[in-house]
Order: C-alpha cells, then structure tokens, then sequence
C-alpha cells in the first residue's frame, strides 16, 4: 500500500499498549517505535510490546520516516510533548486531557496554530458506535431538539493506593469525565454558558482529589445538562472467572447511562445492559404520549466498538495522516470540552456558578 508511514508511541504503559495494538492493525503504518524515559524500562516494554523502544526522544523527533506520534505519557507531559512533536513536524493524537491546567491546553493550541501541523485530542468516544448512534439519531431530527442530557456514572474504586491516579495533582474530571462532558457539548451542539459543580467529602481516604462529582452545565442555546459521578459503589471487581464482567456489573452498583431528551423524544444509552433505546414523543387529546420506537444490543465481543473505540479512533487517525487530511475533531473544540472542566474545578472550589466568559483570553 502507498502512504506508509513510521508511527512513535510515547509512553508504554496500559494506553500506550492500546496505541500499540491499534498501529500493528493499520495498513497505513509500516514501522513503530516507542518511548519512555526511563532506559530499563524502555527496553523492557519494548521486548513486551514487540517494538523498538528507547529513551532518548530526539532520536524519535529526528527520525523523519516517522510521520505520526501517539502521545500515552502522564498527563504533565502531555503539553511538552505535543509542542516538541509538532515543531519536529510530526502530527500528533494526544490522549486527554490537554495537561494539568489552562495553560497546558493553550500551549497546546498556540504550537498548532504556529506550525500548521495536524492535532487530534483523544475523545474517542466519537468513534464508539453507541455515542455516534445518539448524534446520528439527533442528525435527523429523531428527538427534535435536545434540552437536557443526563448521565449517572457509578463505579468501584479501581485506581488503587499510591497510583499516579491516586496522587494526581488534577482531578478525575480531566483525566476521566471530560470524555462524558465532550458528549454532552457534542449532542446539544451549542458553547457552554455557564457551570456549576459540587462534590462531596471523600469517601476514598488516600485520593488527592475528590472521588465525587455533580457537575451542571447550561448552554448558549437554553439546554442543559448533568453529570453524576461516584467512584465506589459498584462492587470491588474480583476478576470471578465464572462471571461475565459487565452482565455482573449490570446489577452491583455500576451505572454508565446517558438520557438525552429532546422536545420530539428521547434517548438513553447503558453501557452495563449493552443497549440503546429511543423514545417518540407525540400528541393526544389528554397528553403526551411517549412510546419506546427503538432499541439496540451489542454482543460482548463488540464491547469496545460500541462504547470506548480508541482502536478505531487510531485506525482512523493514522488514515487521515498518511492521505493529508485534517483532523476529524478539530483541537480547538476538545479544548472547549477542557475549559467546561476547568470552570467546574474551579466552581467546587469557589462554591459558585462559573460563566466560561471568566475563561476568555
């Protein structure tokens, strides 16, 4: 195949073996190398992985067969590295969130705008088959408008004690949440207005950050949308080999739903029962009547295809890059997902409604 390129993954650890795995399937990749900083560690992700992997980046930013680079490193580098990449004339798909503050998502926009260069952020929930069936139905008018979404988002603490999760300087919702707050902005399709976000004290003792979140946003448009997240309900996963994972989750306090409304209908997706149903809305002489006109399941083996696709997202990524397209999801709009994040942080800790207004340069 013509277009073949060399790829980099920086950052070996459990997402960068995803990027890994997703580079070995593209036709469009030819070479991958890999990076951490670390030599010992390097090498032994390499053998693991089966790549090339090193510690030293200017060999990777110098090498110029390798046209794309997969940034998987901590969320502190993600700024650093991308501005590095990008001015060594690699395009780059990032993984949220855009680094640890404003700065780090400006920094990041700032070097795309000064090189010209391709940048995708991470969401790959634009590419799970469950989120792009919700847009798909709002395309066509299907609920008519969207006024409200909600999602209830409960799970078990599975981050575990002296984690770089556990002692993150930022919190779960730019590394976590900001997927589901992307959702939401993409669906109602208007700029967020103004947040409101409360969280409640810890029940997990050794977090730095709060293990709880209700976050409100309202938009441009009037709608307006809640995100629920608790992270230690759900029973603590075992691994029970005689149990499928999520039919058991279904049913011990894990809930991954979405209910979006609109003014002709409804939608609700639920990642733990595998389904998504749509709702018809119309008139009678008495009342509204709603009817469930619509409903979709997906086997086990189609789990990350419909609802956390970052193999396809890669896939598609590295398709883009080798033919000279632009990114699908432009930077700029993931960073408005990053500043709806940034102002419910700062409304926890200020205890009042932020206007993302107070975020203009």
């Amino acid at each position: 195949m013509e277009n073949k390129m060399d790829v980099a993954v920086l950052g070996l650890g459990g997402m960068g073996g995803t990027h890994v795995g997703a580079a070995k399937a593209s036709p469009y990749i030819r070479n991958i190398y890999g990076y951490e900083p670390d030599p010992a560690r390097a090498a032994l992700r390499g053998r693991e992985l089966g790549i090339n992997a090193t510690s030293d980046l200017n060999s990777i930013m110098n090498n110029p067969e390798i046209k794309l680079v997969y940034i998987a490193s901590i969320n502190e580098a993600h700024a650093e590295q991308t501005e590095t990449s990008m001015r060594a004339g690699k395009a780059v798909l990032c993984e949220k969130p855009m680094g640890i503050d404003l700065s780090d998502a400006r920094r990041m926009l700032a070097v795309e705008k000064a090189t010209g260069g391709f940048l995708q952020i991470g969401f790959e929930l634009h590419y799970s088959q469950m989120y792009m069936t919700v847009k798909e139905w709002i395309d066509e008018g299907l609920i008519g408008t969207p006024v409200n979404t909600q999602c209830r988002y409960y799970c078990s603490e599975f981050h575990l004690k002296d984690t770089w999760r556990s002692k993150s300087k930022g919190t779960l919702i730019g590394e976590k949440l900001s997927h589901y707050l992307d959702l939401q902005r993409w669906w109602i399709n208007s700029p967020v207005d103004e947040v409101f976000s409360m969280n409640a004290p810890n029940a997990v003792s050794y977090f730095n950050h709060p293990d709880n979140h209700q976050i409100n946003l309202r938009f441009k448009n009037g709608a307006v949308s809640s995100l629920n997240f608790v992270m230690y309900i759900g029973e603590t996963d075992h691994a029970d080999p005689l149990l499928e994972m999520l039919e058991k989750q279904a049913d011990d306090g894990h809930y991954l739903q979405y209910h979006i409304f609109g003014t002709k209908g409804a939608i609700e997706t639920d990642v733990f029962r595998r389904r998504i149903r749509r709702w018809e809305f119309s008139d009678s002489p008495k009342q509204l009547v709603s009817k469930i006109v619509e409903k979709i399941s997906f086997p086990k083996a189609e789990d990350q295809v419909w609802f956390h696709n970052t193999h396809g997202q890669n896939l598609r990524v590295a398709e883009l890059v080798a033919k000279g397209l632009p990114p699908e999801t432009a930077a700029s709009d993931s960073y408005e997902t990053m500043v709806a994040g940034f102002a419910a942080e700062k409304s926890e800790r200020e205890r009042r409604i932020v206007k993302l207004s107070e975020f203009q340069q």
